[in-house]
């Protein structure tokens, strides 16, 4: 008789993986397990080398996808904030990068903003499930506009921030 494997469902993106006793991550709300998925799409982000630094993409849509359970408050408005200068104005990871630096700067008492009610379609499981190069490229964007949409309620928060902020 074949013994059942023991799951683990994430608290942040709603992933289901086998149960391997991973410590979980401090700064996500996610399983030890998401979190190992997270950093084997990490290590295919920073070995890319490429101008854009799509890795930072991966950094905001993780983030806001994991966010709650004690993130701070500013870690989740810097990923929507990646987010939105990535998907509504065509930031690359570089550009985007460079408005996180520039709002690191200003002094600004984050707020906790509300969870999304939706659930996510697409997980760090989908993208690592695509082949490496164009394939996974593609599904990392899928991803990222994924997880802007679960945070539909707060678009115009980021928005009004950013233009507050980043004048």
């Amino acid at each position: 008789m074949k013994r059942r494997e023991k799951m683990m469902e994430c608290p942040g993106c709603g992933l289901r993986l086998p149960d391997q006793q991973i410590e979980r991550p401090h700064r996500y709300n996610a399983t030890g397990e998401c979190y190992q998925k997270y950093n084997e799409l990490s290590f295919y982000t920073m070995s890319q080398q490429d101008l854009h630094f799509v890795h930072q993409h991966a950094i905001d849509t993780y983030s806001a996808q994991h966010a709650g359970a004690g993130m701070k408050n500013i870690t989740v408005a810097f990923s929507l904030i990646g987010l939105y200068y990535a998907i509504e104005l065509g930031f690359t990871g570089k550009q985007v990068q460079r408005v996180h630096m520039l709002l690191s700067q200003r002094p600004y008492n984050w707020p906790s903003l509300p969870l999304p009610e939706n659930s996510y379609l697409i997980t760090v499981q989908d993208v690592l499930k695509e082949k490496p190069g164009k394939n996974r490229d593609v599904m990392l964007r899928e991803w990222m506009y994924d997880v802007w949409r679960c945070w539909e309620h707060q678009h115009d928060w980021v928005k009004n921030i950013s233009n507050h902020l980043l004048r």
